[in-house]
């Protein structure tokens, strides 16, 4: 799915429940008809390819995180709220933690006041534009909420529209993606930068911020970005880690996580455990590099017949530039027993 760019697009998101496919042996699928087999095929094609999200030690923290803000910015003050910012290097699943807190808000605040109509709006989501100005900042939202905007608006007429817009909506939260693209050493990104700040005080709402290595960007610079830092919870989202027995465990955890969601004849569960050290030389720790090798492969794997992932197909199967790009290392197999992560909702 695309980027959730509108109000639309953002309650389909939220509204959509992926369906897994049901694992079927190879005896149940070489009973299939042509035409079953290949529906049951394209229904695996799309589980594969779908935005399914495993309960991490990442999602956990920021769920928790998010909820002790959302708790203690419920509070009547008239100083600004606390934030939140994510950061990591790219590939790191900061856009798709962000998103996995913005659906589970709106899920549970629909549910909580029974509201499921189109004039109810918990969470706003948007991406800040490459050398993004006040303007094209403010735009941004005005395009999200779907306001007809005049040409002549300034950036503060944008604002005053879209802060009565977001508190007739009730809005609570509000996800801000991409904010390394707000570079505070031109003046138009320090003008951007002051105007969100300026924005986000005016509205009864958290804001989470998300983007690469936020404590490094122009963001956090200077002396806003002192004042920034000092409302401010940072999340660094790392790769995974592979030198000690808890991080091997937590790595193979994850593999075997992967693995489970893979709908496969003839791949016997857990197999995937024992190259848990090859995995991680070929992804270099990256839960997106491991969910693209598996699913690729995977849907190799039923494209060829052969229903099952295993060392030869992995090695044919390419990674993403990154993952080619990381430095592996073997290290010693562990002989921990570990147990595969779930699914998030």
């Amino acid at each position: 799915m695309a980027v959730p760019d509108s109000l639309a697009a953002w309650r389909e998101f939220v509204n959509r429940r992926n369906v897994e496919p049901v694992h079927l042996t190879m005896k149940q699928i070489n009973a299939l008809s042509p035409a079953r087999r290949e529906e049951y095929d394209q229904e695996r094609f799309a589980w594969l390819g779908a935005d399914v999200v495993l309960e991490t030690p990442d999602t956990e923290a920021l769920s928790r995180q998010t909820r002790v803000l959302m708790a203690r910015n419920s509070a009547e003050s008239a100083t600004a709220r606390r934030g939140l910012a994510i950061s990591g290097s790219a590939g790191r699943g900061k856009s798709t933690a962000a998103l996995l807190i913005g659906r589970r808000h709106e899920r549970m605040m629909r549910a909580k006041f029974n509201r499921y109509d189109d004039g109810f709006a918990p969470v706003v989501y948007t991406v800040v534009p490459p050398g993004t100005t006040p303007k094209m900042m403010m735009l941004a939202f005005a395009n999200f909420l779907g306001l007809l905007v005049p040409n002549r608006s300034t950036a503060q007429d944008l604002t005053e529209q879209i802060v009565g817009v977001m508190r007739s909506l009730s809005v609570s939260l509000v996800l801000v993606d991409e904010v390394h693209n707000l570079k505070t050493n031109h003046q138009a990104g320090s003008e951007a930068a002051s105007a969100l700040k300026v924005f986000s005080e005016r509205l009864d709402a958290t804001f989470i911020y998300a983007g690469i290595d936020l404590l490094q960007a122009d963001l956090f610079a200077g002396h806003m970005g002192r004042q920034l830092k000092g409302r401010m919870t940072v999340h660094q989202m790392r790769k995974y880690e592979y030198g000690t027995k808890a991080q091997r465990g937590k790595w193979a955890e994850l593999v075997l996580g992967v693995e489970a969601l893979l709908p496969l004849g003839r791949h016997a569960a857990g197999s995937l455990e024992t190259e848990a050290t090859y995995l991680y030389d070929r992804t270099g720790g990256s839960i997106g590099s491991l969910r693209a090798l598996l699913n690729d492969a995977a849907i190799a794997a039923i494209i060829s017949g052969e229903e099952l992932v295993n060392r030869k197909l992995l090695d044919m199967t390419s990674t993403d530039f990154a993952a080619e790009e990381a430095a592996a290392r073997t290290v010693a197999v562990d002989t921990a027993t570990p147990t595969p992560l779930r699914r998030a909702e």
